[in-house]
């Protein structure tokens, strides 16, 4: 059951994770994900990975709430860790919540500008990833 999850990581160029941050960190979903594709300890170094987030709030670094940011921390430390890969691309939209907490709605103006700069910088990875697999 684990060795198509290993293959199809194995034969990646680039992983693309696509998460929400739950409670400080990753869903209980793409964890269990993780501890099965990390059952043998592998090098994947010279594969590209890719995190898109989206956050409720704002945990951006300088913010009150940077240093409780425990999801797209934690990935890039596991992806170090046990697959040699330090070279991680982390995009985030912030401030997701402003679309529905009432408490947030002064901050949307911050998440469109959040969502804005997200967008450009996927366009800027697929960009660079389509000149280097040309």
């Amino acid at each position: 059951m684990v060795a198509p999850l290993l293959d199809e990581l194995l034969a990646a160029d680039v992983v693309l994770v696509a998460t929400p941050m739950y409670n400080f960190s990753v869903p209980a979903a793409l964890k269990a994900w993780i501890d099965q594709v990390t059952f043998p300890r592998m090098s994947l170094a010279g594969t590209r990975f890719v995190v898109v987030s989206a956050r409720g709030g704002t945990y951006l670094p300088g913010t009150p709430r940077a240093a409780v940011e425990h999801a797209t921390t934690y990935l890039r430390d596991f992806f170090d860790g046990h697959f040699a890969v330090t070279d991680v691309d982390l995009v985030a939209a912030e401030l997701v919540n402003s679309i529905v907490d009432p408490r947030l709605a002064n901050r949307r103006g911050d998440h469109e500008a959040s969502l804005v700069a997200a967008e450009a910088e996927i366009d800027r990875l697929v960009a660079a990833h389509a000149a280097v697999s040309a």
